[in-house]
């Protein structure tokens, strides 16, 4: 019997713009022999097809399984339509526009293999040009201006095609049909590199007029330019995807030390980018996820442990070195000469965001020359950095490579709503139409130009997504920048206030799709979060889901002697920690009678029951915190390196309805006659099963981890093991950060059910 001939209209959402999806639909189209139009629009991609039954269910079948990486089909929507008997063939309609469209832009992808073959070829005539892209690699998100995805709403529009690139731009069995940023050295965007003398002079910014044929000589010239001044140890500021990095030679201490000295950043951690693997596993210890991560078409920076003799300047408090590869061509040329590792950090002046426009990178980063292209950065975006550990992959900062990609959030209520975030590493989320957009990561609110951009960010995010919120969700604190734009800028909408914690646990459930009528405990661990009785909470055991959540347990408060002060001060909460303990100055040689005599005063030194503040006093009681921390975390972190991994015993927490005790540890702490190294691997794992302990007693089959602290491989390893050991299933966080920059995703996801009940 003859299949009956229908039409059906597809609508695909997911990462399907900026990928190849069209292309790939159309040789499937043809494949089954489909008459019918694929184009591009605000909700993904809009198919009508045509042919017998048996064809159209295989080609929907085939669609969902074989469109290659990085795209990636999470919803097919299909409806029937009356046939066209016009149809003739199958084609590539022009993209068009949508009301209520969805983040289906895929975002920046590291340059494939294909394109890096090319630009090695001396046959090929993108040989060593720096901008070769395809549907498969280079820039997406950072280049856009608006949705859909297409060359006029990126900043790719002021260079118009050659006839070489316009013919295979159009044709739809070539890599690059419809590459948005395709490009050859005919047409397209070139480097330059401005050195010391002539970095005041504005002439030497813009980009240069070339002759014909002249653009190879050129970007040698540019390149080597800038290969000269890493080799003799000079900073140079190097214009990536995202904006601006500072490099220095990896192999030389002096270099390191003068761009240390030049960022204001004394000891926290300098990325890596190495040339290849081999050269990564001279600088870390990569295993298999980690190898799997680096080579991803993300490219984010890799927390690895060290390998041995490795620079102490890169990672002096760390056991861990961030890695990552080449994810431009220019990275990969600048890399092709005598140096094959370069320190790459953000280029910005100390805590503002990263600069992506020329004459700041010139005249306020510090550089000793600038290697420049005039291509626009339209969207600032730091590298994303992931770090492995026994429970899977945990993301510090989501930035580069994963932005804008969204979670499906259907099992939420069908609201509109905008996450401001609250104030340190902060993100911003949309949730619109079963749809989690979380934005790229903005850092602290603690200057102009962060607020700033965070403003920009805000209308950005409700541009792209046409997203029109009907409330805006923010944190509990009532100070907050956040909470203060909240009530400026959206003064005629439900303003929703979500509690710190309440939101990271949260996050981490729409993160794993847990329904509304699903229980939960959540231990939550991290340096600070306003709670619901004034107080400042930071060790957390929550129990509920997204609409509510009681406290049943929680660190034992202790004074935070100085308020904000104790946290760049370590030393004034081992003070605490003492008294807490009813201990004295015997104790301890750095004990501040000045500041015990202030712990008593809640104006002054407000109660905390934050794991941040304990690890700082703790890293302080046994010598390993240093007297004024330079970023956030540097005990914590100096802590967790000094500890022996081998060790399984642990100290006394003792809890008493829920709260859990410090001052049996702080008193076994400072008796034990063993080392440092086996005295902080005790702590930890005695505050790991503390916390197991009270989350295990609330009666939930499932525990969520979340907070800042569970960054810490030997904290979280331990959880882990104790949580298996009493058979409870525990989620992580995977795709959004364990702290702060996943807290907008769960005031999303509160707010929503909240306005609906």
């Amino acid at each position: 019997m003859t299949d009956p001939i229908e039409r059906w209209r597809v609508l695909a959402s997911g990462t399907v713009q900026g990928v190849g999806f069209r292309p790939f639909v159309y040789r499937l189209a043809h494949d089954e022999a489909l008459l019918g139009e694929v184009s591009n629009e605000g909700l993904g991609a809009s198919l009508e097809i045509q042919g017998p039954t048996s064809a159209l269910e295989r080609f929907v079948a085939r669609l969902r399984v074989e469109l290659p990486h990085p795209g990636d089909v999470e919803r097919l929507d299909v409806e029937a339509m009356p046939l066209d008997h016009q149809a003739r063939a199958f084609v590539i309609a022009p993209s068009s526009e949508a009301v209520g469209r969805r983040l289906s832009l895929a975002p920046d992808l590291a340059t494939c293999a294909a394109c890096l073959a090319e630009l090695r070829d001396p046959e090929d005539r993108r040989y060593r040009y720096p901008f070769i892209n395809c549907t498969h690699c280079g820039p997406r998100y950072t280049i856009t201006s608006a949705l859909p995805y297409d060359r006029p709403k990126t900043t790719m529009a002021v260079f118009p095609m050659c006839a070489n690139c316009r013919s295979e731009y159009d044709d739809p069995l070539n890599r690059r049909y419809h590459a948005q940023p395709i490009a050859c050295p005919e047409c397209g965007p070139a480097i330059w590199c401005v050195e010391a003398a002539r970095l005041n002079d504005a002439s030497a910014l813009e980009p240069p007029k070339l002759a014909p044929g002249d653009w190879l000589r050129h970007t040698e010239h540019a390149l080597q330019a800038a290969q000269r001044v890493l080799e003799s140890g000079g900073i140079l500021a190097v214009k990536g995807l995202g904006g601006f990095h500072l490099a220095v030679d990896a192999r030389n201490p002096d270099a390191i030390a003068r761009l240390r000295q030049r960022k204001h950043r004394p000891t926290k951690g300098l990325a890596v980018m190495v040339a290849n693997l081999e050269v990564a596993r001279g600088f870390g210890q990569l295993d298999p996820s980690a190898i799997q991560s680096l080579a991803s078409s993300a490219a984010p920076i890799v927390l690895v442990p060290k390998a041995a003799g490795v620079d102490p300047g890169l990672a002096p408090v760390s056991n861990d070195i961030g890695l990552m590869l080449p994810y431009t061509p220019l990275h990969s040329m600048l890399l092709e000469g005598t140096l094959d590792a370069l320190v790459m950090t953000s280029g910005n002046r100390s805590a503002e965001p990263i600069a992506t426009e020329n004459r700041v990178a010139a005249l306020e980063l510090g550089a000793d020359a600038v290697l420049l292209h005039n291509r626009e950065i339209r969207v600032g975006c730091d590298d994303s950095v992931l770090r492995w550990s026994e429970s899977g992959p945990s993301l510090i900062r989501r930035a580069r490579g994963f932005v804008p990609s969204a979670l499906r959030a259907e099992m939420l209520p069908n609201r509109s709503i905008l996450a401001l975030g609250a104030h340190l590493k902060v993100t911003l989320a949309t949730l619109c139409r079963g749809e989690l957009a979380v934005g790229r990561h903005l850092g602290d609110l603690d200057n102009p130009a962060a607020e700033d951009a965070y403003l920009d960010e805000i209308e950005r995010m409700l541009r792209f997504g046409q997203v029109e919120p009907e409330a805006v969700a923010v944190d509990l604190h009532p100070d907050l920048f956040s909470t203060h734009v909240a009530q400026e800028r959206f003064a005629e909408l439900p303003i929703v206030r979500v509690q710190h914690h309440h939101a990271h646990l949260a996050s981490v459930m729409v993160e794993h799709g847990l329904g509304l009528d699903r229980r939960v405990a959540g231990i939550v661990l991290d340096g600070l979060g306003f709670g619901e009785d004034g107080t400042i909470w930071g060790g957390e055991v929550l129990v509920g889901g997204y609409e509510r959540v009681e406290r049943v347990g929680h660190l034992r408060p202790i004074a935070q002697p100085g308020g904000d002060r104790a946290a760049l001060e370590p030393f004034r909460m081992a003070t605490s920690l003492l008294l807490a303990a009813g201990l004295g100055p015997e104790h301890w040689r750095f004990f501040d009678e000045e500041l015990a005599a202030i712990t008593a005063l809640r104006l002054v030194s407000p109660l905390t029951s934050s794991v941040g503040r304990l690890f700082d006093g703790v890293a302080a009681l046994l010598g390993v915190a240093p007297r004024r921390q330079t970023f956030e975390g540097e005990a914590a972190m100096a802590l967790e390196r000094v500890a022996d991994e081998r060790c399984s015993s642990a100290y006394s927490f003792p809890v008493e309805a829920g709260v859990i005790e410090v001052r049996e540890m702080v008193q076994e702490l400072l008796r034990d006659p063993d080392d440092v190294s086996l005295r902080a691997a005790r702590f930890h794992n005695g505050l790991a099963d503390a916390f197991v302990e009270v989350a295990c007693a609330a009666g939930a089959d499932v525990v969520v981890l979340s907070g800042g602290a569970m960054v810490n491989r030997l904290l979280s390893r331990r959880l882990g093991t104790q949580l298996q050991a009493r058979g409870v299933e525990a989620f992580w966080p995977r795709r959004l950060p364990a702290g702060d920059g996943g807290l907008s995703a769960g005031q999303a996801a509160i707010a929503s059910v909240r306005l609906s009940t």
